[in-house]
């Protein structure tokens, strides 16, 4: 990989630039000894937005899948408390009785 500070940078641009089409590797600019910027070619800054993107789907297809899971637990949980009765007609008559 490339290092160039921002001056080589202001003076070689187009260097730098052929430099990383030809190679095909990132070249890193400084400043202050510290990386800033990476200069990569447009194919490859592409193809790992593509990545991005097919990573950040399957994050989202795991959080539905793990969603799902804890939903069939909850069923499966209701299910084995059995069939609870209905609360209508309690609450009907609550409201009834309340009423008169």
């Amino acid at each position: 990989m490339h290092m160039a500070n921002v001056t080589e940078v202001r003076q070689n641009a187009s260097k730098i630039i052929a430099q990383v089409v030809d190679s095909g590797e990132p070249a890193v600019v400084l400043q202050r000894s510290k990386p800033v910027v990476y200069i990569v070619e447009a194919s490859a800054y592409e193809e790992m937005l593509k990545k991005l993107e097919k990573a950040e789907n399957l994050f989202r297809v795991e959080e539905t899948k793990n969603a799902l899971q804890k939903i069939a637990g909850l069923r499966e949980k209701m299910a084995q408390r059995g069939k609870q009765p209905d609360s209508v007609p309690l609450l009907r008559e609550l409201r009834e009785g309340e009423g008169r």
